[in-house]
């Protein structure tokens, strides 16, 4: 059956065109999705490698750092940091304590700055609180770089190393415009069903195969369902007429059709036989060869499209 007789051939093409763009749009958010994923995995496995209590740092620059409180109600002085070796080109400044932002507890926040003519190497650091166990002391390694490349190429993440551009950065500003074609996928989503209704035309979203045929699920898309027993066209995403099914039960948006298998042919002479020479069951169900190809995507129509607009009268 001819696409043309079923449906109206501008309308069709139009509604073709959204799903391609739509399906486009689709294709280059997943991408999105995938690059910010990477990203945030390799920043991860950065922190992992390097470590929590790992600062890296450039001459004449500085770092924040917290750590947790081991005494009640400390004051400035209670603080004690300490360098290793202890002419390190390094110094703490700390800007005070605060509640924690998870559970409250007690937190400390300093800088740790490197002197403008530091030299490159591992450097150790140490917290501690006056009257504290030794077990509660906080060690840090600062690790002063010789400059922006050198800190680069020695990075534990591949995208800083490959980019110089932070990870987590590129992870969020991929998420970011991958939000942004999302919207873009929405509208042409949003068309594309209003194309549908126009066309008096539902989406089938689950097939399941049953002993006497098919049994459709179809999205109404808030149009009146078929009364019960109507039989509706069932077309491909690309127009092509599949089969006929009897509409059954609408419940919350989705309308059940069932397209029953075809009669078996008997032969008088005996049982059916297929090409190797196997004899078949007389089940009622067809060869799988013959099977409708029905898939979710796939249209049913609903109703006769909507009739185009009247043209303005002319004075």
């Amino acid at each position: 059956m001819p696409m043309q007789t079923v449906l109206d051939a501008s309308i069709w093409e139009s509604c073709q065109d959204i799903r391609q763009r739509q399906h486009k749009l689709g294709m280059v958010c997943a991408v999105f999705l995938v690059v910010a994923l990477l990203g945030l995995v390799d920043g991860l496995q950065g922190l992992m490698r390097s470590g929590a209590t790992t600062l890296e740092l450039l001459p004449g620059k500085s770092a924040a750092l917290s750590g947790q409180l081991t005494i009640k109600n400390p004051v400035m002085r209670d603080i004690e940091v300490s360098f290793t070796p202890a002419n390190a080109p390094l110094t703490f400044n700390l800007e005070g304590f605060f509640a924690g932002y998870w559970f409250g507890n007690g937190m400390w926040r300093g800088v740790v700055s490197a002197e403008n003519q530091a030299e490159p190497g591992e450097y150790h650091m140490r917290v501690a609180f006056r009257g504290a166990a030794a077990s509660t002391f906080q060690n840090y390694m600062v690790q002063v770089h010789a400059d922006a490349n050198d800190m680069r190429a020695q990075s534990t993440s591949f995208v800083l190393r490959l980019t110089g551009v932070n990870p987590f950065v590129l992870a969020v500003g991929f998420v970011g415009l991958a939000l942004l074609v999302g919207v873009g996928v929405y509208r042409q989503g949003y068309r594309l069903i209003r194309m549908l209704v126009r066309m008096g035309c539902g989406e089938i979203v689950r097939v399941q195969e049953e002993k006497d045929g098919v049994r459709l699920w179809c999205l109404l898309y808030g149009s009146r369902p078929p009364y019960e027993g109507t039989v509706c066209a069932v077309i491909t995403a690309e127009g092509g007429v599949l089969a006929h099914a009897r509409a059954c039960t609408a419940a919350k948006g989705l309308l059940q059709l069932f397209i029953s298998w075809p009669a078996p042919e008997k032969n008088e002479s005996g049982p059916e036989c297929n090409e190797s020479g196997q004899v078949q069951k007389e089940s009622g169900l067809v060869p799988k060869e013959k099977n409708f190809a029905v898939r979710p995507g796939c249209l049913v129509c609903l109703r006769p499209p909507c009739p185009q607009s009247p043209p303005a009268p002319t004075s």
